[in-house]
């Protein structure tokens, strides 16, 4: 429904407070006191992505509510057959995972003479307002979450961590290898942006640089600020589930701010983020020695 003009221009109408009946009923406000954003374009899909880019690559799933899901773990082969003959038996695997709801919140406020202001669009800007906030939370607790009270992060998950005392070509071709062959497929490198430029600096035995355009052994390099400067990610982040039980949400408080001037507006969203292989994902980290 939030993915229609209909909501969208009902929604637009709750952020000034200039609604209708009909406003009311298109937003179920009678049962929904955090209406979601209105999501007809991708402006606030490519806005969350952009401050966290594990929605770029993750297996994202928009589920309500509470529960587990199964996940599958595909190890069958094809292989030609006999006409006749009997197709290889599948060693396919499927386990059961359950998923939190961890409400994420953010608070803003905006003046009355802008909401009121006809060349002024209120939504665009909450839009991307609240779409940064939750984009960089996101992303933090997607790498650093500790389970308590919040998503398990990649980096607390029991991924396979290899040390080294430098960062060195041959150390970064281990990493490349160290990931299984069909895993490389789709595979990802993530680092911080003070890691991208180290890497950068990085050459073979024959002076060729290892870092390709935006990419490391023609898998692209995604920067993820979150990651500590020290560490690179190297895997296929499919394998990373991000379930959305409640997308980016907004309630308007008409009155909390009135008194300066303006209205305020509560953004929610529900998330959980799980790796659902640690054999996906490997990391280098580097411990240089001071």
């Amino acid at each position: 429904m939030f993915k229609t003009n209909v909501y969208k221009e009902a929604f637009s109408h709750m952020l000034t407070n200039k609604m209708t009946t009909e406003d009311y009923s298109i937003l179920n406000l009678a049962n929904e006191a955090y209406p979601a954003m209105p999501s007809v374009d991708s402006k606030l899909d490519d806005t969350l992505a952009k401050y966290n880019p594990f929605r770029k690559v993750a297996s994202i799933f928009n589920i309500e509510g509470e529960g587990s899901i199964v996940v599958t773990t595909a190890n069958g082969i094809a292989t030609i057959v006999d006409e006749a003959g009997a197709l290889p038996e599948s060693s396919d695997e499927s386990k059961e995972i359950r998923f939190s709801s961890y409400k994420i919140g953010s608070l803003a406020k905006l003046k009355l003479a802008f909401i009121n202001d006809r060349n002024f669009n209120v939504e665009d800007y909450l839009s991307t307002k609240f779409a940064k906030r939750f984009g960089i939370t996101e992303e933090n607790l997607i790498v650093n979450g500790t389970g308590n009270k919040e998503p398990l992060g990649i980096m607390n998950s029991g991924i396979a961590k290899s040390t080294a005392p430098a960062l060195t070509y041959d150390e970064v071709v281990k990493l490349f290898f160290s990931l299984d062959k069909d895993l490389r497929v789709n595979a990802t490198w993530m680092v911080s942006d003070e890691m991208a430029m180290k890497l950068r600096l990085v050459k073979d035995a024959n002076g060729n640089p290892l870092f390709n355009g935006d990419s490391i052994f023609n898998k692209e390099v995604i920067i993820v600020n979150s990651l500590d400067d020290n560490t690179i990610l190297f895997g296929d982040f499919s394998y990373l589930y991000i379930l959305i039980r409640k997308p980016l949400s907004v309630r308007v408080l008409t009155e909390k701010y009135i008194a300066t001037g303006d209205y305020g507006y509560a953004g929610i969203e529900r998330i959980d983020a799980k790796i659902t292989d640690i054999n996906a994902i490997k990391a280098l980290v580097i411990h240089t020695e001071e």
